[in-house]
């Protein structure tokens, strides 16, 4: 009985096998495909969020905390710039806001005594109104002190900076033991989450991006993707007459570093093309052909070969709708006699 079923086993994988075989042998048959036309142009990766920080404090660096090619996160400490002065300053302002705080305490203290007289007509009215301008001069000058505190805490912070987002450093414009005053640059980067793509737009091909879905953005990887918001210039340049075009990538898009060359691909319609399977042409060297099924047999016929893609290739001339063409032409020769 097992071996019964062994037999049957092995004839229907024998079977299964002859048909895929016979699947796969099946001549191949032309027939004109639509697919997208697309326009491609080389474009140039750069950061949304790039510059420079600059000091706003002066003073003389003491720590330098990254250098070039640091990757930092954002609010991370870049430098310090010695802050004695400004802490001093914070210092000073502090005991101005003490002393203001007193004074108003007291003038508060002197109006309320002196409210309490003129009901019983012990001063005088101008006496009263000379108290209560006293409490709100002591008001306004702990508002003022308060405010200078606040400015003096905001230069001690600048002591320490900072960074504005996460990214990668590209440069360093100070050195440890400089002085700096404010407006000095200091770092300069750019932010690895959000880039875009820039290139140039010919004016022939100025109504072909219009929105992002009508745009494509090939990756290293091979991967595509397409612009989450897409920007034109409205202007052009006087030389070239081509118009400056600005693509936002996916936040986070794998594989794309500023600088790098992408191409990218503008939908340009639809067209209609004869494509064949990658298997069924015979390169060497230069030459490209298929085997055309004759009356007589099979004929290796030269053809011109447009673009590849996803194991199809485009036949730009040698071939007709209709044609039947052997599925893999290596294979075909080797079956082929030879002199």
């Amino acid at each position: 009985m097992n071996t019964i079923r062994l037999l049957v086993t092995t004839l229907l994988v024998m079977t299964s096998t002859l048909v895929v075989a016979d699947e796969a042998e099946a001549p191949v048959t032309l027939a004109p495909q639509r697919v997208t036309a697309w326009l491609t142009l080389d474009g140039t990766v750069s950061a949304i969020h790039q510059g420079t920080v600059a000091a706003q404090t002066s003073g003389r660096v003491s720590r330098m905390l990254v250098d070039v090619n640091d990757e930092v996160q954002a609010g991370q400490p870049l430098l310090e710039i010695s802050s004695k002065e400004q802490f001093a300053a914070v210092t000073g302002a502090e005991a101005r806001v003490a002393r203001a705080q007193a004074q108003q305490v007291e003038a508060g203290r002197q109006l309320a005594r002196f409210e309490a007289l003129i009901a019983r007509g012990v001063i005088t009215r101008a006496q009263l109104d000379n108290a209560e301008a006293t409490e709100r001069a002591a008001r306004a000058e702990v508002n003022a002190a308060e405010a200078a505190l606040t400015q003096a805490r905001e230069a001690y912070g600048y002591t320490r900076v900072l960074a504005p987002y996460a990214g990668v450093v590209t440069r360093r414009l100070v050195e440890l033991g400089e002085t700096v005053a404010p407006g000095t640059p200091l770092l300069s980067g750019f932010s690895l989450g959000e880039l875009r793509v820039e290139l140039e737009l010919p004016q022939s091909a100025l109504a072909l991006a219009s929105q992002p879905a009508d745009v494509q953005v090939l990756l290293p990887d091979g991967k595509v993707v397409v612009p989450v918001k897409l920007t034109r210039f409205n202007y052009a340049d006087s030389q070239s007459h081509s118009f400056r075009l600005r693509l936002d990538l996916p936040p986070s898009t794998a594989g794309v570093l500023p600088g790098m060359w992408l191409k990218v691909q503008l939908r340009q319609g639809e067209r209609q093309v004869l494509q064949v399977p990658e298997r069924a042409l015979l390169r060497q060297g230069e030459f490209n052909g298929v085997y055309l099924q004759q009356p007589d047999g099979w004929a290796l016929t030269p053809v011109r070969v447009g673009h590849c893609l996803k194991g199809q290739c485009e036949i730009l001339a040698g071939l007709n709708a209709g044609d039947t063409l052997a599925p893999d032409a290596w294979a075909r020769q080797q079956e082929m006699p030879h002199e």
